[in-house]
């Protein structure tokens, strides 16, 4: 049995630094009931306490955690995971997986995997030579692993969390012992997020626990030591952790409509509007590049549409959490009714014992074509049923989530205003006349004086070079150019001697140039080098912006060589493939390298984040 030495009446820090190295945590813990039972019992404690054996300190648990995010909204859960294993004693280490080294992984033997889903079932950037990596054959054997996945996600897509799917199957068939099942979280992740978190840290510690007491260390120390470390310093909670602000999606800002100024032409197709939002008093702060998120309102005639096609009253009182409301204000603000999604569908076919509802669900193929441009009256319409009652239908829907929008303005050229440009969403669709419900909301139902309830959502990946003296090249279509003019403002503003290069797409130049004296004005006065565009109807061959790139090569390749960095903003489908396609053959062209060199040339500039896409 060791003995513990004779003290000094006094001792100074560097005397007790000097005695407690080599001490573990749990040891410290001991040590300080120890004297404190030592001064309150004049030594009576000394018999009521085990004696601690001398043994090794465990060496304390380590912890990677990693994270593949678009947006950055998984780096913030990764952050706030190590955070919390600090507290637990344990030893975490944040890792991007864009930076990743695979060689590690065969070392790990307790990770955390956060990864968010971009489009239809993809990795993010950042995720992607990660993800291919474990599905190569080098990906090595996991025995000795344990880990957890946090699959974030939108259940709007079909392939709703496939790449956290992919990532929690690989790690299992390479040899990994799950520490709990995986988490798939939507679009309001915050709660998902911060239960995964505890349970996965708690089972790493708890592991930790038996360890230390194999080791010889008494169990109940370690017991007190995790719970005392729980209770002083609980999971860090959205409010007080990656919040840069005090209004969040739970508690939004009331932001008054300064301006509301729609900015096509008449005669035009598109209906674009430009809103200025006040921001004085709230302490909301953004950067070039961020999103602000809308919280909206069902227009009332679909209410009324899905009560009348569900059958029930507006006043049945629903239970939303510890709120009792009526049904139809339910709808109206809480309840997602413009998009089905495919767990709406299914937890509905529960309800609706309908053969050809299930066949959807069984057939992907028929499943994708039914929930385009249906929405909520749709589906009632299609499959009624005698079994729905107000709770029921308020339980089956998904709750109504925010829209965000890319901030079109910067901070320093407009102080306490925030600035939107969005597209208003009209279209006939299965015999009805369809809105989008946040464009609509913002375009037909919010006056100048009125109210929207907004919240910030950075976009870390998405943001101005660091270097001021970085060129730009910037590409966007129709609401695609709301980033880039906070861009140039901001750049204008702080006197950055890069230089910014826009190319704008939309149909017609009389009716669709968004926001043209602007632009030329920055090209009067340098604040844009260069400005093209392309207007896809206004000559016999459709023109689009991928088509100027291919025409403006050379440059590009130059501004490319010369370190500058590529944004492209818009419709992922129609403008996010065709300008990487585009690029790729710029590149090809002008280094004349090989297809294959050249897509490894744009994929470079990708994971270097010299290539960033704002896309939806």
């Amino acid at each position: 049995m060791s003995t513990l030495p004779i003290l000094p009446p006094y001792l100074d820090e560097a005397q007790l630094q000097q005695l407690s190295t080599g001490l573990s945590a749990q040891q410290l813990v001991w040590l300080s009931g120890y004297f404190y039972g030592q001064a309150t019992s004049g030594g009576a404690a000394v018999a009521a306490v085990a004696p601690v054996p001398t043994v090794a300190a465990a060496p304390a648990e380590k912890l990677t955690i990693l994270y593949g995010s678009h947006t950055g909204n998984g780096k913030k859960v990764a952050q706030q995971a190590a955070e919390a294993a600090r507290q637990r004693g344990l030893t975490a280490e944040v890792r991007d997986m864009n930076d990743y080294p695979t060689r590690q992984l065969a070392q790990e033997q307790n990770m955390l995997v956060i990864v968010s889903t971009h489009g239809e079932g993809e990795p993010p950037i950042s995720a992607e030579e990660l993800h291919q990596f474990l599905h190569g054959p080098r990906a090595p054997k996991l025995p000795n692993l344990r880990f957890a996945v946090l699959a974030l996600g939108d259940t709007s897509y079909l392939h709703f969390c496939q790449t956290g799917k992919d990532f929690d199957q690989r790690l299992a068939d390479l040899g990994g012992t799950r520490l709990l099942n995986r988490v798939d979280a939507d679009v309001d992740y915050q709660v998902a997020a911060d239960q995964w978190i505890e349970a996965a840290l708690g089972k790493i510690a708890g592991a930790t626990a038996t360890v230390v007491a194999s080791a010889g260390t008494v169990a109940a120390v370690d017991t007190v030591a995790v719970s005392a470390a729980s209770s002083t310093n609980p999971i860090i909670q959205p409010s007080t952790h990656s919040a840069i602000h005090q209004f969040t999606r739970e508690n939004p800002w009331p932001a008054r409509v300064l301006e509301s100024i729609q900015l096509n032409g008449r005669g035009s197709d598109k209906e674009t509007y430009h809103l200025e939002l006040d921001l004085a008093g709230s302490g909301l702060r953004f950067a070039p590049g961020d999103a602000l998120a809308v919280r909206p309102r069902n227009h009332d005639p679909l209410v009324e549409e899905v009560l009348r096609a569900a059958r029930l009253s507006d006043s049945a009182p629903v239970q939303l959490g510890a709120e009792s409301l009526p049904l139809a204000a339910a709808l109206a603000s809480r309840r997602e009714l413009t998009v089905l999604t495919r767990d709406v569908l299914e937890r509905y076919a529960a309800l609706a014992p309908h053969a050809e509802l299930h066949g959807l669900l069984a057939d992907t193929t028929r499943l994708q074509p039914y929930l385009y441009g249906r929405d909520v009256a749709d589906l009632l319409t299609d499959f009624p049923t005698d079994q729905l009652t107000a709770q029921l239908l308020a339980d089956t829907l998904r709750p109504l989530p925010s829209r965000a929008y890319s901030i079109a303005s910067s901070l320093l050229a407009h102080p306490d205003e925030v600035h939107l440009t969005v597209g208003a969403v009209r279209y006939e669709a299965h015999g009805r006349r369809k809105h989008g419900v946040c464009s609509s909301f913002l375009a037909d139902r919010v006056a100048v004086g009125d109210e929207a309830r907004v919240f910030v959502e950075p976009n870390e990946y998405f943001k101005l070079p660091q270097n001021s003296a970085t060129d730009i090249i910037m590409v966007g279509a129709g609401t695609g150019i709301a980033p880039f003019r906070a861009f140039v403002e901001e750049r204008v503003e702080l006197g950055a001697t890069g230089r910014n290069w826009l190319l704008f797409g939309n149909p017609h130049f009389t009716t669709d140039f968004l926001y043209q004296a602007e632009w030329q004005q920055h090209l009067k006065k340098g604040g844009l080098a260069k400005l093209d565009v392309a207007f896809s109807r206004d000559q016999a061959e459709k023109i689009y912006v991928q088509d100027r790139l291919l025409e403006n090569s050379r440059e590009v390749f130059s501004w490319l060589e010369n370190g500058a960095q590529f944004y492209v903003c818009g419709d992922k489908n129609r403008l996010g493939s065709a300008v990487q396609a585009a690029l790729t053959q710029v590149v090809q062209q002008e280094a004349r390298l090989s297809a294959e060199d050249a897509v490894a040339y744009v994929k470079h500039l990708r994971k270097q984040r010299r290539y960033l896409e704002d896309v939806y």
